[in-house]
């Protein structure tokens, strides 16, 4: 009797347990599902409103003027807007039926339109109450979502405010009859309540005689899958009888999953590529490698944070992750300038695309980035290249045609000179004239030395010895004996084929270059590399940084930022390194301003 009365206490315990939740759950679930439909009736029609303002291509008052009826009397405006978009508002209210939609213009405070028009024309011209919504909508600018009795009825009407040019004209709306919503949540209930009956009276059936087995089975399933969580190489023990076949399948799940995630990490730190993936919500969640090097962000601290706290300076990355996962809008080949925490400034070509599952259902957005730093620079430099070509056969057609009357004149001057007493006042004039026209005789030199730089015989040159001599002759310059100059090179650096007087200059150059950037004291680091069977020079002094725009146009010809100088000091020394196949270029770095000067082992030809 007992275990009779035990077992009955015992089952509708379990029937309690197991039916009063369902209960609890399916009202709760009636109430969830009614705010979904709400919801999703909301999310709806602002979509619609937010079609309506897309579609609007041009204000009021232009289509106002198109028609020559900016003078008109109000109802012939209304008129012409409303043939005008009538088309529009019932080709949207088609394709939504049972859909309200229309345009309320602020200026002519009227119904522009309503559609479908069929069925809405009547309202076309009427003017809301001082207490509509939409008032609000137009004074607050804000979209909004409003049930309750309005033009139409007792309806669920959403608002927004069309603004051009920061002026708001009106509001466009879309708004659907509660008695129709009210159907449909109608229906929705009694589909649920009658699931709720049957769910309840199968659990009732059944519980008790199912309740215990698959307590001591699902505790030990649910203890290993939380350890396959954090260890996917532990493995379920084997039953028998159906929950065996459920761990067998999770086991071999997890075996997949253990070589799927290899495989996948594997490929993913493999790739040239940097790849970001972020969820719905804009968080990020996965990457490689590849991506951090690039970035340069920390991976512990941005796993699962937002988008937008971890590239908070990076503006233009985040307009093209905004416009993926608001706009659902793939961005290809996007040029990124990235200001890299260590590397400096990095050019970065992004494409991203929606991610999706193998049901078509969006999870994120997957982000590639492309290193196109290297590129960007060559670009810059061959079309550096090409335009000092064309202003070096100008160098050399000006420089031969100034050297002739230059060289006349001096002579005249020293003519007159000759015949003028010593003591006459004159001489002075005239020994300005020879200096101005040695001086204009000097920039000829520099403009030939700039058209033709590899003129001289090319031998195999050692690039430290030369840098050695060159820092000798800067021991004789003014202010150069307060600079701290280390010399590195640990490598046996191969000779290259050049001019050692030309290489000579261009380091001279660099160096003064250096010097009057910061003329008192300070250091300098010359370091010499072989990388990539190219000699690296680099020259790095602690003096302000170049403004990033002249990091190109300071070797252009006559480009200075100096009161003094022609400008020709680095146009001179890159057109000399590119006659040996070599370039120059100068950057930022945390230590000042570095000049590197490539120069190829094996000679790549002249210009």
């Amino acid at each position: 009797m007992k275990t009779y009365l035990y077992r009955i206490r015992f089952v509708m315990a379990v029937i309690v347990v197991t039916v009063l939740p369902i209960i609890i759950t399916g009202i709760v679930l009636v109430k969830s599902a009614e705010q979904a439909l709400l919801a999703e009736k909301k999310q709806k029609l602002i979509a619609i409103t937010q079609q309506l303002d897309f579609a609007l291509s041009k204000g009021f008052d232009t289509i106002v003027v198109e028609a020559g009826l900016e003078k008109a009397e109000k109802e012939h405006k209304l008129q012409a807007l409303n043939e005008k978009m009538q088309p529009l508002t019932d080709r949207i209210a088609l394709a939504h039926p049972g859909i309200g939609v229309g345009y309320y213009s602020a200026a002519l405070d009227s119904i522009v339109t309503y559609g479908p028009s069929n069925e809405m024309s009547l309202y076309i011209g009427q003017t809301i109450s001082e207490t509509h919504p939409g008032r609000s909508v137009m004074q607050t600018r804000q979209i909004d979502v409003v049930i309750g009795e309005q033009v139409r009825g007792n309806i669920m009407n959403a608002m927004v405010p069309l603004i051009r040019n920061d002026q708001v004209i009106g509001y466009a709306w879309a708004n659907e009859l509660m008695s129709t919503i009210d159907i449909q949540l109608a229906g929705m209930r009694q589909s649920i309540y009658a699931i709720l009956g049957i769910g309840c009276m199968i659990a009732a059936a059944a519980s008790g005689l199912l309740v215990h087995r698959f307590e001591v089975i699902l505790s030990e399933i649910k203890s290993g899958l939380k350890r396959l969580s954090q260890d996917l190489s532990f493995r379920l023990r084997r039953m028998d009888g159906e929950p065996g076949d459920i761990t067998g399948a999770i086991n071999n799940l997890a075996s997949d999953l253990q070589a799927s995630r290899s495989r996948t990490e594997t490929i993913m730190n493999s790739m040239d590529s940097g790849v970001l993936a972020l969820d719905q919500s804009g968080h990020l969640i996965a990457w490689n490698e590849t991506a951090i090097h690039m970035i340069g962000f920390t991976s512990s601290r941005a796993k699962g944070m937002h988008y937008t706290e971890v590239f908070t300076e990076s503006e233009a990355l985040l307009h093209i992750l905004l416009d993926t996962l608001q706009n659902g809008q793939a961005i290809r080949d996007a040029m990124w300038r990235h200001q890299h925490p260590d590397r400096g400034v990095l050019w970065l070509k992004v494409s991203s695309s929606i991610w999706k599952n193998t049901t078509e259902e969006v999870l994120g957005v997957i982000v590639v980035l492309e290193d196109r730093t290297q590129w960007r620079r060559m670009e810059s430099r061959l079309a550096q290249a090409e335009r000092l070509a064309v202003i070096g056969e100008w160098a050399t057609s000006i420089a031969h045609e100034v050297r002739n009357p230059l060289t006349a004149i001096k002579a005249f001057a020293q003519i007159i000179e000759e015949e003028w007493p010593k003591d006459h006042d004159s001489r002075e004039y005239t020994g300005i004239i020879v200096e101005e026209v040695e001086r204009l005789n000097r920039f000829a030199d520099e403009l030939l030395l700039f058209s033709r730089p590899n003129e001289e015989s090319n031998v195999p040159v050692r690039v430290q010895e030369v840098i050695q001599h060159t820092l000798k002759l800067m021991e004789h310059v003014e202010g150069f004996s307060g600079v701290i100059v280390q010399l590195v090179c640990n490598e046996d650096i191969p000779a290259v084929m050049s001019s050692p007087e030309l290489l000579k200059q261009v380091f001279l150059n660099i160096l003064h270059n250096a010097l009057q950037a910061k003329p008192k004291g300070g250091r300098i680091q010359i370091e010499i590399k072989n990388i990539n069977n190219d000699v690296h020079v680099q020259v790095t002094n602690d003096g302000p940084p170049i403004a990033e725009e002249n990091l190109l146009a300071i070797f252009e010809p006559f480009f200075t930022t100096k009161q003094t100088g022609t400008g020709l000091g680095l146009a001179i020394s890159q057109r000399i390194v590119q006659a040996y196949g070599g370039h120059i270029f100068a950057q930022n770095t945390p230590e000042g301003v570095c000049f590197t000067v490539v120069l190829p082992i094996r000679a790549k030809g002249g210009l």
